[in-house]
């Protein structure tokens, strides 16, 4: 049986993968102008590792969102092994398109 703490390091690789490979991430890059900061280098690398960091970050961040429903629902305290199963379903749903 794995951990949590296994399972979330699992849940962290899907989302950075998600950040490569998202379809999303042409659309965050042309929005640049409005996230980038001026003082940024304003680079074609720094703007796509920005870019790959928003779309890992907000997929970390709604892929959560059923495992705390789940969380809430059935009234546990602590993150236990079922609700990082689920956190880790929502990452790979939320990937899917961009492996396809």
């Amino acid at each position: 049986m794995l951990s949590p703490q296994a399972i979330f390091v699992a849940i962290l690789g899907i989302t950075l993968l998600n950040g490569f490979v998202s379809p999303i991430v042409p659309l965050v890059f042309i929005w640049s102008p409005v996230w980038m900061p001026e003082f940024a280098p304003q680079t074609p690398i720094a703007i796509l590792y920005g870019t790959s960091l928003i779309v890992s970050l907000t997929t970390l961040i709604v892929s959560g969102v059923p495992a705390a429903l789940l969380e809430r629902l059935t009234g546990r305290r602590d993150s236990d092994t079922l609700s990082m199963m689920v956190w880790l379903g929502s990452a790979l749903l939320l990937t899917m398109p961009g492996l396809v």
